[in-house]
């Protein structure tokens, strides 16, 4: 919605709020679901079983058209590839070449600049903006093809997971406020009619609203669970505490958005005997990143170029924590090329090939955020925290904070079984990862707020590292 249109449905009763949303779900399912979308979908699905050969070629005609695109278009490429001496000649012969010798988009680029990044020959059908975890979001024009192909991937996802290519029924949790934040009593939800989609709020996830939560899943029952990790994971952890009964099986649970922890994994896939699927994408338009049937990440390399570097600047080794620098051809009236994205990914520690089907490429894990690495003399770069807790029981929410090199805060809302002897194993678990010599603070807290959009911050660096 645009910005005054929330401002309006946030002042409104609930039966208002329902009809405004459901006539913008309307106005978004005509622009998303064109004749052109189905055409895509049906592109990307073909590609998903392709022989490598043919994704490679497709992916190289789609950087050409986007380079080319961006040389005649976009002033902010022009400018640096003419000064690179680089022709739409040079761009047609070796695109791959070109892309090597182009620098670095950075964040700060990429969020002062958006009016000479844009793409003239291609016509604005909306204006979006990120969540703006700095505080301060990105603006983001889109044209028709650019929505059409990213939900045409997204539905794409899902019928590699097993869901059907239409649209099924489906919760899902994000940083949208659909109700009041103050509200105190149910509805925490609102239905999209046009999308058969239940809008589960992620602000209101207290211990005495949940039951509201299952009961009204166990009404629904949907086959599709999407979101936030961490909202599906509260909800999940109560089900399991409490032994409700969940009167349905969803085909698929999954997450986006923030990082998945195995324990949030674990914790998911107990209450709702479902398997939980990882995925990866952007509002700005990065390339796709989704997890198939057996468990393995596929780089989705026709929809866009993935690159990686490591902390010193140089092509990330195999087995390496790396930073993401993507070129996306989900975003046409933006162009991101080369762009930095801030995200981190665990690189396999060897290539391998899946079972699934698909032959593009794979990673081991994605692991978040920059923000979400920490850093340490003693360890250097550190990913992937949620095993520090492993075998600690009465820890109910969890928050890691690096103020400093130096200095570790954790925040704990814990139960009664959280004694002083998991407590020192919790620190040890943290020396052991971080280092022996850093400063540690355990605090036991009755709440740990939400970051930017609704998300939880599981891991926060408050400090810069030069990269």
């Amino acid at each position: 919605m645009a910005k005054l249109q929330e401002k309006i449905y946030n002042t409104l009763p609930y039966p208002f709020k329902f009809i405004l949303l459901n006539i913008k779900a309307f106005q978004n399912t005509k622009q998303r679901y064109t004749k052109e979308f189905h055409k895509y979908l049906k592109e990307y699905i073909n590609l998903w079983d392709a022989d490598i050969e043919v994704i490679n070629s497709y992916q190289k005609e789609k950087l050409t058209m986007l380079l080319s695109e961006a040389y005649q278009y976009s002033d902010w490429y022009n400018n640096i590839l003419k000064e690179l001496g680089i022709t739409l000649t040079d761009i047609k012969e070796d695109p791959y070449a070109v892309l090597s010798k182009m620098p670095i988009l950075k964040k700060t680029e990429r969020k002062t600049h958006p009016d000479a990044l844009v793409n003239t020959s291609r016509e604005t059908s909306a204006v979006g903006y990120t969540s703006g975890t700095s505080g301060s979001p990105t603006i983001n024009y889109l044209d028709t093809e650019s929505i059409n192909r990213s939900f045409a991937l997204w539905r794409r996802f899902h019928k590699t997971i097993g869901l059907d290519t239409q649209k099924v029924r489906q919760v899902r949790f994000s940083g949208r406020l659909m109700v009041r934040p103050d509200r105190k009593k149910p509805p925490f939800w609102m239905y999209n009619y046009y999308e058969r989609q239940l809008l589960m709020s992620t602000y209101h996830l207290t211990e005495d609203n949940l039951i509201h939560y299952v009961k009204k899943l166990n009404r629904f029952k949907p086959l599709l669970l999407d979101g936030y990790p961490s909202a599906i994971y509260i909800i999940s952890r109560f089900i399991n505490q409490k032994k409700i009964a969940i009167k349905f099986t969803p085909k698929a649970i999954a997450v986006t958005a923030e990082t998945l922890y195995d324990y949030q994994r674990i914790e998911i896939e107990k209450a709702f005997g479902c398997h939980v699927f990882n995925q990866y994408a952007s509002s700005e338009g990065s390339p796709f990143i989704t997890e198939c049937t057996e468990g393995n990440l596929h780089l989705n390399t026709d929809s866009g170029v993935f690159e990686f570097i490591n902390n010193k600047g140089e092509v990330a080794q195999q087995g390496e924590v790396a930073q993401l620098v993507v070129t996306s051809f989900s975003n046409l009236k933006t162009p991101i090329i080369k762009y930095n994205i801030e995200d981190t990914v665990l690189l396999s520690e060897k290539g391998k090939n899946c079972s699934c089907g698909c032959a593009m490429p794979m990673i081991e894990k994605l692991t978040g955020r920059e923000d979400d690495i920490l850093w340490t003399e003693e360890k250097g770069y550190v990913g992937r925290m949620d095993t520090a807790y492993k075998g600690l029981e009465g820890i109910v929410k969890s928050q890691i904070i690096q103020e400093s090199p130096q200095k570790i805060i954790v925040n704990l809302i814990a139960e009664d079984t959280f004694n002083e002897n998991m407590q020192d194993k919790l620190l040890h678990n943290l020396k052991d990862r971080l280092g022996q010599t850093l400063e540690y603070q355990i605090t036991i807290v009755d709440d740990i707020p939400l970051g930017p959009n609704g998300k939880f911050d599981a891991v926060k660096r408050n400090f810069t590292i030069e990269l």
